[in-house]
């Protein structure tokens, strides 16, 4: 069972979980069933919008669209070393 949070990250990425055995169903996630896809087949996943409609009591994913897959973010620079840091306040 594959379990995916409805409200997606500001890069259109989804929260999921795969299970084994049924699990209860948290708050503001929804059931991905396999008729929709699976986390190996599904493009981008899980980045995309996803449709959501109740059956029967249960949250349902029923489409999903794929979302690009966001690009790294830059490479922050590294923290200068104590000897940099000395070295930049003696001048040397």
């Amino acid at each position: 069972m594959t379990i995916i949070k409805i409200a997606p990250h500001e890069n259109g990425g989804h929260d999921n979980q795969t299970s084994s055995v049924d699990v209860p169903l948290p708050e503001g996630y929804a059931v991905l069933p396999e008729s929709v896809g699976t986390p190996e087949t599904l493009a981008n996943y899980p980045f995309g919008e996803i449709t959501v409609e109740d059956r029967d009591g249960m949250p349902t994913v029923t489409a999903w669209t794929p979302l690009p897959i966001p690009e790294p973010g830059p490479t922050p620079e590294p923290e200068p070393t104590l000897e940099e840091v000395v070295n930049t306040m003696l001048g040397l």
